[in-house]
């Protein structure tokens, strides 16, 4: 029997050059790999980084709104506070300049208010009334008489109506503060120091005095 020979196998022939590049291609990826590990680690950090900024950014900007409206805030209420502090000084300027106009027509009108007293004073008093069967000249200057008393009733009342009080001091203590001191003189039986007579009446204005009253004075006698 013929034995049965082997044949003997061919070795692939695998030139260096190729082991060579193989060899070389294999190390550039593992060098590729090796700077992308680093590389993705070095985003996250920086995006990580970039959030915390943002975040940081974030807490400022909500700050920045907190203090912008508290600023505000203040201005609208430092606002309103000159506002009402506008609106009570015009108030108090337009009643000043009320008070000031009611003023100088009170002092002209208490002035012929004047005048009217005298011609009531200059009428004897058996003439304010007249009588049955008086003459013709004593009714005219009863009815003259009557006249010109309602007309100063009539001006005392529209004063009234405007704070404006009169007022007669006789009897009263002189005060330097309200009365005109004219003159003094000793009177018996009389307090030294009170109002003995008063030439003119004076005048207040909502609780101020605006006219002192023009007044004789009982003097103390030693």
């Amino acid at each position: 029997m013929f034995g049965v020979l082997s044949r003997p196998m061919k070795t692939a022939y695998v030139p260096a050059r190729a082991l060579t590049a193989s060899r070389w291609y294999s190390d550039k990826a593992e060098d590729k790999s090796s700077e992308t590990t680093p590389k993705s680690d070095e985003a996250k950090d920086a995006s990580a980084d970039q959030k915390g900024e943002e975040g940081k950014s974030l807490e400022e900007q909500i700050k920045e709104k907190d203090a912008r409206i508290k600023a505000l805030s203040d201005d609208i209420l430092y606002t309103k506070a000159e506002l009402q502090n506008l609106q009570r000084r015009s108030a108090e300027e337009k009643k000043t300049a009320g008070d000031h106009a009611i003023t100088r027509l009170a002092k002209d009108l208490t002035n012929s208010i004047d005048v009217l007293d005298l011609a009531i004073k200059s009428v004897p008093e058996a003439f304010h009334k007249s009588k049955d069967g008086a003459a013709d000249s004593e009714r005219v200057l009863a009815e003259l008489f009557d006249g010109v008393s309602l007309t100063r009733k009539s001006m005392l009342d529209m004063l009234r109506t405007h704070g404006i009080e009169a007022f007669d001091p006789v009897g009263e203590k002189f005060n330097p503060t309200m009365h005109d001191a004219l003159y003094q003189a000793p009177v018996p039986g009389k307090e030294p120091g009170s109002v003995l007579d008063c030439s003119k009446v004076g005048y207040t204005i909502k609780g101020r005095l605006l006219r002192a009253a023009q007044v004789g004075v009982v003097q103390e006698t030693s």
